[in-house]
C-alpha cells in the first residue's frame, strides 16, 4: 500500500479557535443537509490564504479567484457547502460574482477574519482523501512556481541569484514590527516574514502586464526592509524620482527626436508597433511644452511645480482630499499634504483618471496628455488595464532590469543585486558607486541625462 505524504500547514490562532467553537469539539458538523468535516473547513481557509493575491498597500482588498474546476481538482467535488458555511460565519465574502460563463467567483476575507487573534499554529491533516487532494494540489502548485522561477533565472538571473541563505531577515524584530500593524495588514505581512524565515523564495515575471520582477522583496512592507541583510551587511537602494513621468518624457523624446537612436528607440518600435507609432507621430507634440516638462522633471520637482498651479480641496479638518469618481458611491481620498495628493493625481492623469484636479494637470501639458490618451485608447496591447501603464512599466523594466542591472552585475561581481519595482538594491557600502554607474548607463540607453533623478534612499533599509 502506497504511503500518503503527510501535510502540516500554519493556520491563524483565532481561526482555529473559532472553528473549534463552531464544531463544539466534534470533527463533523451538520450544515444545510451536508456533513462538513472540520479538517476540510480549516484547510479551505488555508487554501484561500495561499492562493490570495497578497497586497501590502493600504485599503487594497486581497482577493482570490476560485472556480468550480479549481475547487474540484484541489479541494473536494462538493465544495459549495463549505464556501457557503465560511460566508455564513462571516469569514469570507464575494467582492465580485459572475453568474454566467467560465469566470471565477472572486472571494475575499472579511474584516472579522483579519480581527481574529494573531499568531499561527501548525495544523496537521489526517483525512486520507483530503491528503491525496492536497498532495496533488501542492505538486501542481510547486510545478507552476518552479516554472516561473526557471523563467526568471533564464532572463534575469542577475537579479534572482542572490536569493539564497545569505539573504536574511531579523525575524524577531520584524515580527514585533508586524504586531503593531492593523489587523488586515498583519495577515499579509506576517506571511512575508514567515517566507524569509523558511527561505521560501518566490520570483515571477508577467510579460503581458508590467514585465517587472516580482519577488519576496517587492512585496516586503517598507517598514520591514530595515530588518533585511545580506551576509549580515546592511543594504540600501537607488531609486528613480518621479519615475513614471520621467519615463513618459524619455519615451516622447525618443519618438519625436529624430536624432535619437539607442536601445530605447528599438524597444519602442517593437512595443508600440508601426500603427500606433504612426498615430503618435502624426498627432504631433508641442516641443516647447515637452522641453519644459523634461526640465521640470530632470532639474526641479514636478509635484511641487504643480502644487502652485492646481487647485485642490480641503475639508473642515484642513486635510487635503479628492473625490474618487471611479467607485460608486464616490469616496473622498485623503492625503497628508497637497504634494502627496498631486502625486496621486498625476498617476491617475496618465492612466485615464477623472476629476477636476486631473483636468487641471492635463491642461498644464496638453500635447503630452493627448499622446497619453492616444496610447490608452489604442486597441488593447497587453493584459494590463491600461496600455500606457503597460508601456511605461515594461519600458522601465527593460532599461533598468534587463540592461542596467545586468551591466551592474557584470561590473560588480562580488555584490548582491535585487530590485524593488523602480529601484535597485545592494550593499550600503557599494550604493553610491552603483548609483553613479546607473546614471551613466541610463544616459547611454535612453539618450537622456537624468543624473538628478537617481537618488540613494538610505532611510529605507536602516
Amino acid at each position: 500500500m502506497t504511503r500518503v505524504k503527510q501535510f502540516t500547514f500554519p493556520i491563524k490562532k483565532g481561526v482555529l479557535s473559532l472553528i473549534n467553537e463552531k464544531f463544539e469539539g466534534k470533527t463533523v458538523l451538520h450544515y444545510e443537509g451536508n456533513n462538513l468535516k472540520k479538517e476540510y473547513v480549516i484547510y479551505l481557509i488555508y487554501y484561500i490564504v495561499k492562493m490570495t493575491d497578497a497586497k501590502e498597500e493600504e485599503d487594497v482588498i486581497e482577493v482570490v479567484n476560485l472556480n468550480s474546476k479549481i475547487l474540484r481538482k484541489n479541494f473536494v467535488d462538493r465544495y459549495k457547502p463549505y464556501l457557503s458555511y465560511l460566508e455564513e460565519i462571516n469569514l469570507i465574502w464575494l467582492p465580485r460574482y459572475y453568474s454566467v460563463g467560465n469566470h471565477s467567483n472572486m472571494y475575499a476575507f472579511t474584516d472579522k477574519y483579519y480581527e481574529l487573534e494573531k499568531g499561527y499554529i501548525n495544523f496537521k491533516i489526517n483525512d486520507i482523501i483530503l491528503l491525496k487532494k492536497v498532495n496533488s494540489s501542492n505538486k501542481e502548485y510547486d510545478k507552476e512556481q518552479l516554472k516561473k522561477k526557471r523563467y526568471c533565472k533564464k532572463v534575469r538571473n542577475h537579479l534572482v541569484k542572490s536569493f539564497n541563505s545569505n539573504l536574511e531577515m531579523d525575524i524577531v524584530g520584524a515580527t514585533n514590527e508586524v504586531s503593531t500593524f492593523n489587523a488586515r495588514k498583519y495577515g499579509v505581512n506576517i506571511r512575508v516574514v514567515h517566507e524569509y524565515e523558511a527561505k521560501k523564495w518566490k520570483y515571477s515575471i508577467n510579460n503581458k502586464t508590467d514585465n517587472r520582477l516580482h519577488t519576496n522583496i517587492t512585496k516586503t512592507n517598507n517598514k520591514l526592509l530595515k530588518y533585511i541583510t545580506y551576509e549580515n551587511k546592511k543594504l540600501s537602494e537607488v531609486d528613480i524620482k518621479t519615475s513614471q513621468p520621467l519615463l513618459m518624457y524619455v519615451i516622447l523624446k525618443n519618438i519625436f527626436d529624430d536624432s535619437m537612436n539607442n536601445e530605447s528607440t528599438i524597444f519602442l518600435e517593437k512595443k508600440l508597433g508601426v500603427e500606433l507609432l504612426e498615430k503618435i507621430k502624426s498627432n504631433g507634440i508641442d516641443f516647447e511644452e515637452l522641453d519644459n516638462f523634461g526640465d521640470v522633471i530632470l532639474n526641479k520637482d514636478l509635484y511641487n511645480y504643480l502644487v502652485n498651479l492646481v487647485e485642490t480641496k480641503k475639508d473642515s479638518n484642513n486635510e487635503y482630499y479628492y473625490i474618487d469618481r471611479s467607485v460608486k458611491p464616490n469616496e473622498n481620498v485623503y492625503f497628508n499634504s497637497k504634494r502627496d495628493l498631486i502625486k496621486s493625481c498625476m498617476m491617475r492623469a496618465l492612466y485615464n483618471g477623472i476629476g477636476p484636479e486631473i483636468t487641471l494637470i492635463k491642461n498644464q501639458f496638453k500635447s503630452i496628455f493627448n499622446v497619453a490618451n492616444l496610447i490608452n485608447k489604442h486597441k488593447k496591447i497587453s493584459d494590463s488595464k491600461s496600455n500606457l501603464s503597460h508601456v511605461l512599466q515594461s519600458f522601465e523594466a527593460h532599461i533598468l532590469l534587463d540592461l542596467i542591472a545586468k551591466d551592474i552585475s557584470i561590473k560588480y561581481k562580488d555584490i548582491p543585486l535585487f530590485s524593488k519595482h523602480d529601484s535597485l538594491i545592494t550593499y550600503k557600502s557599494s550604493i553610491d558607486e552603483v548609483r553613479d554607474f546607473t546614471q551613466k548607463q541610463f544616459k547611454i540607453y535612453t539618450g537622456i541625462d537624468a543624473t538628478n533623478s537617481f537618488v540613494v534612499k538610505n532611510d529605507s533599509f536602516s
